[in-house]
């Protein structure tokens, strides 16, 4: 069942972006008169197909009909004067990039009647495709190869633009829905030592009121807010926590709070933040405030007897049947893992962990969320964030491309590098069957949904052949080179041997996927 769930999240949330970009393919080839021959939903075999757009064109004397039937699919080649010169019944032909695929409708004494646009909804339900005619080197002139170079260059272009616009609109179009909002108060946990925090003064039981101006209302907006201000030092307004002697009946926080106990102090977000070895750079008491799941121990090495550090054979085949002596066994989450589950390696030993350093944050805080509640922005206040929200996830997005060309060591930029359909059906996944409000788990799905199709952008203007940014860079080389086009022969060569690549490709971020489950 979460298989399915998983498919059918996936597919609600790929195929209309990748339509939505094959749309702008469509559009911008019907503007600049480029004749369209197919557009199609999800990937053959073909489930249903309808012929559209009904033409009449003139036959030359010499043309055979008598074998033509009405409803099947020929193949006309025209000449400037919209005049059928050829036909077939099969693909058959030499140069069959020149011909036009339609459905005969009608036959007269000297023309026929044709549908020319085939809409098609195809098995395969991930994505979508168009087919304009001409896309070869052909001298027709409703062709792709014979519009400018201006109306080639917005037609192969706007399919990457609408996908670079769709975050913007999605964002923003479910936060303007969203008026009421849960909010909460964020408060400082820990600070680490010689950290931009611990150096501006920020102790436990602070409150971050905003960053720059902007409201803190969940750890969400926090981090959003440090990761935008990357390198750059803010400017935190922060209420200073007054620790509590006695807690009243139903009390949850330690700490009291006054309106005019308020401060700002300016303090910097890291791209490259240290990472502290427990045991060395900090005991595993202080490493515990931070990361309940951290020790110096992360693995027992099996032994013939009982001694600290170390687990018997005779306990350890209980974890892995076929254990030896000098093997290491991790310790793991739960049983669910292979390996000694975390409660019960401490109860072999209580320095046991599942990490052993611990990763200081952009500040070098520990924060925790409390005082939950309810919130109804008005009008002009959802406007203006549903737009530094929308606008958020182009920021962000520009600022994970510059962590991972860096190799950023910030912890928000932690996960895998590439994630394939298989992982991002595991997310989406998860994301529709998890606990949470519906309300919230459309707010992520559109969120992933917003990345995706970012990424879906970028990647596409990459100059690499078979994708839209590889023909874009044949046309920039015919322009550099004065009207002279690459050989056919050698651009469709290349653009095969990039689709193969890239098919390899996302087998292998597939396989990686997996593992990973």
């Amino acid at each position: 069942m979460q298989l399915f769930i998983s498919v059918i999240t996936l597919s609600l949330m790929i195929t209309p972006l990748v339509v939505l970009h094959e749309l702008g393919h469509y559009l911008t080839a019907k503007y600049y008169g480029v004749r369209v021959l197919e557009f199609g939903i999800g990937f053959p075999p073909k489930f249903l197909s309808i012929w559209t757009t009904y033409k009449e064109f003139t036959l030359e004397s010499n043309t055979d009909i008598s074998n033509l039937n009405k409803n099947e699919i020929i193949y006309i080649k025209l000449d400037d004067h919209r005049k059928v010169t050829s036909l077939s019944k099969t693909r058959n032909i030499d140069n069959i990039s020149s011909y036009i695929p339609v459905k005969l409708i009608e036959i007269f004494n000297n023309k026929i009647g044709v549908k020319t646009m085939l809409w098609s909804l195809n098995i395969i339900p991930f994505g979508g495709f168009v087919k304009l005619f001409g896309e070869e080197s052909n001298k027709s002139k409703d062709s792709l190869s014979q519009a400018s170079k201006f109306g080639r260059f917005i037609i192969i272009f706007s399919g990457a633009f609408i996908n670079f616009l769709l975050p913007f609109i999605m964002i923003f179009s479910i936060n303007i829905f969203i008026t009421e909002k849960d909010i909460s108060d964020v408060v400082i946990q820990g600070v680490m030592e010689d950290s931009p925090a611990y150096n501006s003064g920020l102790r436990s039981g602070d409150k971050v009121i905003s960053i720059n101006n902007v409201d803190v209302h969940s750890i969400s907006d926090l981090q959003n807010i440090t990761t935008k201000n990357l390198g750059d030092k803010s400017n935190w307004r922060i209420s200073r926590g007054i620790p509590k002697v006695f807690m009243g009946p139903g009390e949850k926080s330690n700490y009291d709070y006054s309106d005019d106990n308020f401060l700002s102090v300016m303090i910097e977000s890291r791209w490259d933040p240290p990472i502290h070895k427990i045991g060395e750079d900090i005991t595993l008491n202080q490493a515990r405030l931070y990361d309940q799941y951290s020790g110096t121990i992360t693995y027992f090495e099996v032994s013939e007897t009982v001694k600290e550090g170390y687990i018997p054979l005779s306990q350890a085949i209980i974890y892995n049947e076929d254990a030896e002596i000098g093997e290491q066994i991790p310790i793991v989450f739960d049983e669910s893992e292979e390996g000694i589950p975390l409660d019960l390696a401490r109860k072999i030993d209580n320095r046991s962990g599942i990490r052993d350093t611990i990763q200081e944050g952009s500040v070098g805080i520990l924060v925790n969320s409390n005082n939950s509640r309810k919130y109804k922005e008005d009008l002009s206040d959802n406007i203006s964030n549903a737009t530094r929200s929308a606008l958020d996830i182009y920021h962000l997005s520009y600022l994970s491309i510059i962590g991972i060309i860096n190799r950023s060591s910030n912890p928000i930029f932690d996960g895998p590098r590439a994630i394939g359909p298989i992982g991002l059906g595991k997310i989406s996944g998860d994301v529709a069957t998890s606990s949470i409000l519906i309300s919230e788990r459309i707010l992520i799905l559109f969120t992933l949904a917003s990345s995706i199709s970012l990424s879906l952008a970028v990647i596409n203007l990459l100059p690499f052949p078979a994708l839209d940014g590889g023909r874009l860079a044949f046309l920039f080389i015919e322009i550099l080179r004065r009207g002279k086009k690459v050989p056919e022969r050698v651009e469709s060569y290349i653009h095969g041997v990039g689709f193969i690549i890239l098919i390899l490709l996302i087998f292998y971020i597939s396989f990686r996927d997996i593992s990973r489950l």
